[in-house]
């Protein structure tokens, strides 16, 4: 791997969601414990590390996750947790569907979520409770 030459670090990113109605998604994400912000005209929802940025359709068929489509991956973002286990029962517990999994083994565990516009959100990572 090619390693820079400048100093700077990238220490996080955002992921931009096309929404068909921003009331809906923030409720949705606010629910599963993401923090609301209004930031330059845009939703931030937030957890830890990951952003998400909602930005509303001005045409609601617009909204075309990438998972929908004929070849496209399973999820529309990753994010990783030390607490698959843990997430996965905030999830049921405030009536989330859940896509794909829960997955667990000794080298990877994961789940994935379907949202309020059908973006599906994978989880991946370690857990808390060993079985």
């Amino acid at each position: 791997m090619i390693q820079p030459t400048v100093g700077a670090r990238i220490t996080g990113s955002s992921i931009v969601l096309l929404v068909k109605d921003i009331q809906a998604a923030s409720s949705f994400y606010k629910n599963i414990g993401f923090i609301y912000d209004e930031i330059g005209g845009h939703v931030h929802v937030a957890r830890n590390s990951i952003t998400l940025i909602l930005h509303p359709a001005l045409n609601k068929e617009d909204v075309r996750p990438n998972s929908a489509v004929q070849g496209g991956l399973y999820f529309d973002a990753f994010a990783y947790t030390d607490a698959v286990d843990l997430l996965i029962e905030e999830c049921r517990a405030n009536r989330v569907e859940i896509v794909n999994g829960p997955h667990f083994s000794e080298h990877w565990n994961e789940f994935t979520i379907k949202d309020a516009d059908g973006y599906r959100i994978a989880f991946g990572g370690g857990v808390r409770v060993q079985p």
